[in-house]
Order: C-alpha cells, then sequence, then structure tokens
C-alpha cells in the first residue's frame, strides 16, 4: 500500500485503468440491457404476426367496438381459443379412453394441427389483449407496464381511415422463455462478456502506456532537478515535447542556464573584487614594508599616497556595500517627494569645477521643478555617479550636457559627452559589475568599474529603467526613467 500511495506511475495507471474499466462496465449492462429487451420486442412482433385468424375473425365480426366481447369476458376467451389453435382443459370435449397405439403418439404436431403462438391457453389468457380504435381496452388481460406490442385489426377495404377497427395487443410473458429463446440471449451474453473482457485488456494496454509515457518526461526532469541541487549547471533536457510536459522541459532548461549564468556571474563577482581590493593593499603594504625597511621617510608624499590608497580601499568597500543593499532590496525604503530639478543642479554645481579643470564645459538644462517620490540621497548618488563617469571617460576639450525633463508619469535625466564614445554591442555592459571598456574608458581612468552598476541597482530599485547608447554630440548618452509616484 505504501508503494503504492508513492508510486505516481501505479496511481496513474490505476486510475486510467479503473476509469476505463468502469466505462466497459457499464456500456456492457446497458448492451445487455437493450439486447434483453430488443429481443423481446422482436419475440412480441414474431408473435403477432401469427394471430391472423384471429384477427380475420374479428374483422368479419366487427361491430364498431365489439360491444359483445366487452360484455362477456367468456365469448372472448372462446374466441381466442377457437383462432389460435388452443383448447382449454375446462372447455374441451369430454375424456374418453384413449387407445395403447395413441398413448404415445409419435414426436411432432399431428396431421392437420399447427403448433399455437404463444403458449398454452391460460398464458395466452393472461397476454393478449384487444384494443379500440382509440387505443383503450376491450376485453382480455391488462396492458401491463413493462413492453407491449400490438397489432392493427382491418378491415377488407384497409387499414386506412375507417378500415382501421382496432388493435389486437401482447404483453411480454412474466415467466422463463422459451428455452431456444433463452439460449441465444445466454450466448448472446457470453459474446458481450468475451468482448467487454477483451476491451478492458485493451484499456489496461492503453493506460500502462500512457502512465509510461506521461511518467518518462517526470522522471527526466526529477533527475534534472537532482543535477541542479548537485550544482551541475550545465546540463540541459531534450525538447522533444509540444504539450505541457514539453514546456516544463523547457522552463527546466531555461531555469539551469540562468543557475549557470548566475554561478558564472558569481565567480566571476568574488575574482573581481578580489582584484579590486588587491591593489590599494597592496600598495599599502609596499608603503608601510619600505617604511619598516627605513627605505622610505614618513614625509607627506609617503603618507599622501597611503591615504589615498587607502581612500580607494574605502570608496571600494562602500560601493560593494550598496550593491550588497540592491540584492537585498533595501535602495529605496525612504522615499519621499524631492525635487529632481534641484537635485541635478547641486550635482551639476558641484561637478563643475572639477570639469572644468579638465577642459570640460557642463551644460545644464533643467525644468524649475520636476518633484518625484523617490530617496533623495540615492538618486543624488546616481546624478553623482553619472557626471564622474563623463568627466573621467570625456576628451578634453569636451562638452557635458545635463538634460532633465517631464514625459507623462515619467521623469526623464539625460547625460551625454563628447567623444570618445562606446561602441554599441559594448552599451548594454556597461552596467554589469566591474565591467570596464577596453581602450578609452579603461582602469587608466581610474574607477572601481562598480559606479554605473550601482546606479543600475538604485534606479531599478525605484521602479525606474537606465540605458546607454551613442549621443548626438559623438559620445555616450546615458538615460535615467524615474517614475513620479504619487507626489
Amino acid at each position: 500500500m505504501m508503494r503504492f500511495r508513492q508510486s505516481l506511475f501505479l496511481r496513474m495507471f490505476a486510475a486510467i485503468a479503473a476509469t476505463a474499466f468502469l466505462v466497459v462496465l457499464m456500456m456492457a449492462l446497458l448492451v445487455a440491457l437493450s439486447m434483453r429487451e430488443g429481443f423481446t420486442q422482436y419475440l412480441l412482433k414474431a408473435e403477432l404476426t401469427r394471430f391472423d385468424d384471429l384477427a380475420e375473425a374479428l374483422a368479419a365480426r366487427d361491430t364498431r367496438g365489439w360491444p359483445d366481447l366487452a360484455n362477456d369476458p367468456r365469448l372472448w376467451n372462446d374466441m381466442v381459443r377457437t383462432n389460435t389453435g388452443l383448447r382449454s382443459p375446462a372447455f374441451g370435449p369430454p375424456s374418453r379412453r384413449v387407445p395403447l397405439s395413441e398413448a404415445h403418439p409419435p414426436p411432432g404436431p399431428l396431421p392437420n394441427q399447427r403448433p399455437p403462438p404463444g403458449g398454452s391457453a391460460p398464458e395466452l389468457e393472461e397476454r393478449l389483449v384487444l384494443l379500440d380504435v382509440d387505443g383503450r381496452r376491450i376485453a382480455g388481460a391488462h396492458i401491463r407496464a413493462g413492453l407491449f406490442e400490438r397489432r392493427p385489426v382491418c378491415a377488407q377495404t384497409g387499414c386506412s381511415g375507417a378500415g382501421l377497427l382496432g388493435y389486437i395487443g401482447l404483453n411480454a410473458p412474466t415467466g422463463a422463455g422459451n428455452a431456444g429463446d433463452a439460449f441465444f440471449l445466454r450466448g448472446q451474453y457470453v459474446s458481450l462478456a468475451l468482448s467487454a473482457l477483451l476491451a478492458i485488456a485493451i484499456s489496461a494496454g492503453a493506460a500502462y502506456l500512457v502512465a509510461q509515457r506521461l511518467l518518462v518526461p517526470i522522471r527526466r526532469l526529477e533527475a534534472g532537478a537532482k543535477t541542479l541541487a548537485a550544482g551541475n549547471y550545465t546540463a540541459r533536457m531534450k525538447q522533444d515535447r509540444s504539450d505541457e510536459l514539453g514546456q516544463l522541459i523547457g522552463h527546466y532548461n531555461t531555469l539551469a542556464a540562468t543557475l549557470e549564468q548566475t554561478s558564472k556571474a558569481e565567480k566571476e563577482w568574488i575574482s573581481n573584487t578580489s582584484h579590486e581590493l588587491q591593489t590599494p593593499l597592496a600598495v599599502l603594504r609596499a608603503q608601510i614594508e619600505a617604511l619598516q625597511d627605513g627605505i622610505r621617510q614618513p614625509d607627506d608624499k609617503t603618507l599622501g599616497e597611503m591615504h589615498a590608497a587607502l581612500m580607494r580601499l574605502s570608496h571600494l568597500v562602500q560601493d560593494l556595500k550598496t550593491l550588497s543593499y540592491a540584492r537585498e532590496t533595501e535602495l529605496a525604503t525612504n522615499a519621499a517627494a524631492h525635487d529632481l530639478a534641484r537635485i541635478a543642479r547641486q550635482a551639476g554645481e558641484t561637478a563643475r569645477p572639477q570639469m572644468a579643470a579638465k577642459g570640460i564645459t557642463l551644460t545644464l538644462d533643467l525644468p524649475p521643478h520636476l518633484f518625484i517620490l523617490c530617496e533623495g540621497e540615492r538618486i543624488a548618488q546616481v546624478v553623482d555617479n553619472l557626471l564622474s563617469n563623463a568627466a573621467r571617460y570625456t576628451d578634453a576639450p569636451g562638452i557635458v550636457r545635463l538634460h532633465v525633463h517631464e514625459d507623462g508619469d515619467f521623469a526623464m535625466l539625460m547625460i551625454e559627452d563628447t567623444p570618445p564614445g562606446v561602441p554599441d554591442v559594448e552599451a548594454h555592459k556597461l552596467f554589469d559589475r566591474f565591467y570596464r571598456v577596453e581602450g578609452s574608458r579603461s582602469r587608466a581612468h581610474g574607477g572601481s568599474g562598480l559606479g554605473l552598476a550601482i546606479c543600475k541597482a538604485i534606479v531599478e530599485a525605484h521602479g525606474g529603467t537606465i540605458t546607454a547608447g551613442p549621443s548626438e554630440m559623438g559620445g555616450l548618452q546615458i538615460c535615467v526613467r524615474l517614475p513620479k509616484g504619487a507626489v
């Protein structure tokens, strides 16, 4: 029992096979009942065709409704016996001594004697009914609720119109039928039972195949899940189905690919973080060892270099902390109404002297006010990082333009600069952690490679989007789209 509860194959097979068994069994019972009823109707119709003499006698004495037969049931019984070849012992001729030669007559009907229809006289009297044109009983037995058949009694002119005189009706027998009839029905029931057993066997085979076909991909998915749980994200399943199970296999392959990509990104994240931390630590170590060995003196230059390495290490740790908050969705927990135009203006005025010292001109295109629902310090951090990135990677003399405008329910902030630019194939990778474009925008310009990744994390935490593309000025354009919210 426990194995049955745990086996999906056995449960599926039992469910399908039991359903097929019940359907076949019900169909067999209905067919058996219908066969018995149809065979009985056939026999009744066959019996009624043998009452031609009775129908002719009734047509010959028609007085519109046969009132004499309705008033005298004995007369109806005598008429039935006379015209059906039956003789009742109560009304037959007086008994006589039967010679020995006649005591055992030869088998078969006597000469000039036909077999009576419908069985013995008492049985026939209990089944035979005389009806008028409207189907109301005139004489004979009462119509039973079971099977009943009738044949018309017609005048010599035919059964159309006034030629229809009435009906002879016949009830189905209530007791055991003829031995030949029972033998025929028994043979049909045996054939039907064999057919039902064959159908059940075929249904069981079909149930086995269906359960097996459904279980094979489920077992493959089970094996694949175990593979993923073991840390192997490179395994894929063959997509050979188009049904719901095939869609599930497709989802499994997508999950495996996502986990594989995440695992690679995690390894790159750890490797890049270690590499970025190693550089300032190596500088600090070299300076400290030089001081310990007396090679260098603790003058302003040496202490300045050590402080710069320490600040770089501090900034890197702060950036990593910010990204860890992004992964925990904690970058926009204190949202309030802030003026995006004012935030951008302050960030621009703060960055203007640094850009001017490098020969870069900063232009501002800002509305008087544009309020959005956000965490002001985080959005200011985004603008500062974008302006710092533009100043770092724009050649002098150059131009950086900061533009803010309203777009329906969103606020748009764009920063674009003059050359050098970024190839189109590299633009979508700028927001990856520790990613740097080879050539002009490399580590030689400073930075940890986390600035744009932090910008993306903050913007997405506010429900916005950030994209990069070529600028009309020949450099890079970064577009930030933030929902205004209920302000």
